[in-house]
């Protein structure tokens, strides 16, 4: 196009001819450069001016998660809750400078933003790979303080721009002293001054450089390196990260090769850390909430406690209580390791969920979380013994069977087309008996034949719809009746729950709500299935109620008279079947059912028998269910007594 008779544009060039008329004027090409010079100058700008630095994430000043039970009663918090920021001047200047080896050697000199660290992560978001390192302190300030942890393109643009931006508006001090505030360390600490606690048992301004060098370590996979005491790959890589910071503060010129070398890995705090906030019985149920919350929401458990978040749990903080108490009057206080070998390995879990719901109101797993943080009563898997009968029972009697049916119960049974032989406790016969009588006095030989007449795949199938998992391998095995299986208390008294709840099956939870502020991130509906028919369910309580009344069970009949169903089990190490392993009682009452066992195990987690522990006559009825009896007597106190004739209605009690 021409304008005034030149054109705009030169190009292809006037008056030139052959190839010069195609080769651009020096002119032409300094014009176009300037242009895109100021396009993209004029973009970036625009990008700067278009994001503001936004309010810092309530997560910094809101830190904390907090637990607490169904009543609104605070079961223990994670995090920095009783957050302490503290200036830079109380942290060790070794300790600052063992941050900025582990994260930005060249902070004090170098630029807000790592232009190759950015484009590395940017490229590698947009490729879907694992998260780049790269990123300044000033960068990490700005994720932790007012952003998230999103990968996204546009999250890593205003990254660069904020922490652009917060430089101006800070000095490089005031930055490192926010970054060390805000900065996760595992164990739920979030800032310096939480972290050496956590890690150190000290104020940050105590540290040396040793330890100031794994707090640094730390901050590069904060949640993995929280196993490392129990994880010896995951200590070898802390310990790993711990050199490089050392080595990168003698190229710094901060430490001397001769002080590096004099360095040692510093022994660590233990964790759980003994506190006041760590005796009793919370933490264990603040640690289950915090799994499922995890499960649950998808939120990773750094994001749970740093997040400001709130745990409504199903939980009965005075149910816990209750439960503590009744084991240490039935069994903690009669125990006597000094004079008993056997009572230094006795072990007690116990767990309750309410009917027709699956909301577990306690699950007792150990009197100590400072020296033992593991919760058997749902961490943790035992043969139940003899109270897995009763799965064997209802598919008896969804089979068409009935509680009058008799069986032979002399001892031993011999397998068809076997040589296995399984005998009854003690080698007892009793002749022929009934369904009914073979359940209170629990003999053995009556319900692997009864399995095998029906088949034993009905049998694992009952148990599984009950909620009980029963592996492929397990399902045909003979014994099978006599509880070959691994599962907790909390689980069996889930299953129990079942035929409580009129067949209704309810899977068990324990995170009833998880809040942010006045938002509900989650929130739990219980998905109830007719497991099995009202009849048969009936039928099954029925015939429980008769083993506490007139069989094996007594132990555990209320002293108010309520009505209780249930079954004692116990299990045999490998060997003669002389050495007991556990004892159980699984029973429940219209609102409530609830899994006792008792077993033996050694301080490397390999089952010990559990004779004459306490100097006591041990088995399921002689010590699991008078144990059942003392705590729920206890948790149904001053509710109304229901019979099983009316429905169970799920609310806790009675």
């Amino acid at each position: 196009m021409a304008q005034g008779g030149k054109r705009i544009i030169d190009y292809p060039r006037w008056g030139k001819g052959g190839v010069r008329r195609w080769i651009p004027s020096f002119r032409l090409v300094a014009t176009v450069f300037l242009a895109f010079l100021m396009l993209v100058t004029g973009g970036a700008w625009a990008v700067y001016a278009a994001i503001p630095i936004p309010p810092m994430n309530e997560s910094v000043t809101q830190q904390h998660l907090t637990v607490v039970d169904r009543n609104g009663v605070v079961l223990g918090r994670r995090g920095p809750e009783i957050r302490q920021d503290v200036p830079l001047s109380k942290v060790p200047v070794q300790v600052q400078n063992a941050f900025l080896s582990a994260e930005d050697r060249t902070y004090w000199s170098g630029s807000a933003i790592s232009i190759t660290g950015t484009a590395r992560a940017m490229l590698n978001d947009l490729g879907g790979g694992d998260t780049q390192g790269g990123s300044t302190i000033t960068q990490q300030y700005v994720k932790n303080a007012y952003l998230t942890d999103e990968r996204s393109l546009s999250r890593k643009i205003k990254e660069a721009v904020i922490a652009m931006k917060i430089s101006d508006k800070q000095s490089k001090a005031e930055i490192l002293q926010g970054y060390l505030n805000t900065v996760y360390f595992g164990r739920g600490a979030s800032g310096v001054q939480m972290a050496a606690r956590a890690w150190f048992a000290k104020d940050i301004d105590q540290l040396t450089v040793a330890q100031g060098a794994v707090l640094a370590a730390l901050v590069n996979a904060p949640s993995y390196f929280e196993t490392a005491q129990k994880d010896p790959q995951a200590m070898a890589k802390l310990k790993g990260r711990w050199s490089y910071v050392l080595d990168g503060l003698v190229t710094m010129g901060k430490l001397s090769k001769a002080e590096r070398d004099a360095q040692r890995f510093p022994t660590l705090a233990p964790w759980p850390r003994p506190s006041s906030e760590q005796d009793g019985q919370y933490p264990y149920l603040v640690d289950a909430a915090v799994a499922e919350a995890q499960s649950k929401t998808g939120l990773s458990r750094e994001q749970l406690v740093t997040g400001g978040y709130t745990i409504k749990t199903t939980f009965d903080a005075k149910m816990q209580d209750q439960a503590a108490a009744a084991v240490q009057s039935q069994i903690t206080d009669q125990l006597d390791p000094a004079k008993r070998d056997v009572d230094k390995y006795v072990h007690t879990s116990i767990a309750t969920v309410v009917p027709g719901d699956g909301a577990v109101r306690v699950l007792y797993g150990g009197d100590d979380y400072a020296k033992q943080a593991f919760n058997a009563a749902w961490q943790g898997t035992l043969s139940p013994g003899s109270s897995f009968k009763t799965f064997a029972l209802a598919a008896y009697l969804q089979a068409g069977g009935a509680l009058e049916d008799t069986f032979d119960g002399d001892s031993p049974y011999r397998v068809a087309g076997s040589n296995t032989q399984i005998p009854n406790e003690g080698g007892q016969s009793y002749g022929d008996v009934s369904v009914q009588y073979a359940l209170n006095q629990s003999i053995n030989t009556v319900f692997v034949e009864l399995g095998e007449k029906i088949g034993m795949s009905k049998v694992a199938d009952a148990a599984r719809a009950a909620g009980i998992p029963v592996d492929a391998k397990s399902q045909n095995v003979p014994a099978l009746p006599l509880g070959v299986v691994s599962t907790n208390p909390e689980q069996m008294a889930g299953a129990y729950a079942t035929f409580a709840a009129h067949g209704r099956q309810a899977d068990s939870y324990t995170v009833a709500a998880v809040e942010q502020g006045a938002r509900t991130v989650y929130a739990h509906q219980s998905q109830v299935r007719q497991a099995f028919t009202a009849d048969v369910a009936d039928q099954v309580t029925q015939a429980l109620q008769d083993v506490v009344v007139e069989g094996s069970g007594a132990g555990a009949a209320l002293p108010d008279g309520r009505d209780v169903a249930g079954k004692t089990g116990t299990t045999d190490l490998p060997g003669d079947g002389t050495k007991l392993g556990s004892a159980w009682f699984v029973g429940y009452t219209p609102g409530l059912s609830t899994a006792v066992a008792v077993w033996g195990q050694r301080d490397d987690g390999s089952l010990t028998a559990i004779n004459g522990m306490a100097g006591k006559t041990v088995g399921g009825g002689a010590l699991a269910a008078p144990l059942w009896s003392a705590y729920m007597s206890k948790a149904v106190a001053g509710t109304p007594a229901r019979a099983f004739s009316g429905e169970a209605a799920g609310a806790g009690v009675g």
